[in-house]
């Protein structure tokens, strides 16, 4: 009787800690596919940035997010994120812009 509560013990621990994996509230799938130099070049030449593939759209990311979803070397990274649609700085500038309201990796 021991040893099946110590094993029903490790077995709750074990599924305790891969609840992290689980999908969150808002969250959608997507994948940081690389870096974009410029954006709209041909209409106001603004600055690019990091491109992010949600659903079947692809969007430039606005805000700053952790350095190590920004190695070259690792792209592309399927991730988990929550996101808003960010306003476009001027009149020219593109309208698919997303900011990042949290990601993490995806296994």
């Amino acid at each position: 009787m021991r040893q099946v509560r110590i094993r029903l013990g490790l077995l709750l621990l074990l599924a305790g800690c891969n609840q992290d994996a689980a999908i969150k509230p808002d969250e959608v799938e997507a994948t940081i596919k690389g870096y974009v130099i410029a954006d709209n070049w041909s209409k106001s030449g603004s600055s690019g940035g990091l491109v992010i593939k949600i659903n079947r759209d692809s969007y430039l990311i606005s805000n700053s997010i952790p350095s190590d979803y920004e190695n070259s070397n690792a792209w592309p990274v399927p991730v988990w994120v929550r996101y808003e649609s960010a306003s476009p700085d001027s009149c020219s500038q593109a309208t698919n812009r997303v900011n990042i309201l949290s990601i993490r990796r995806r296994s």
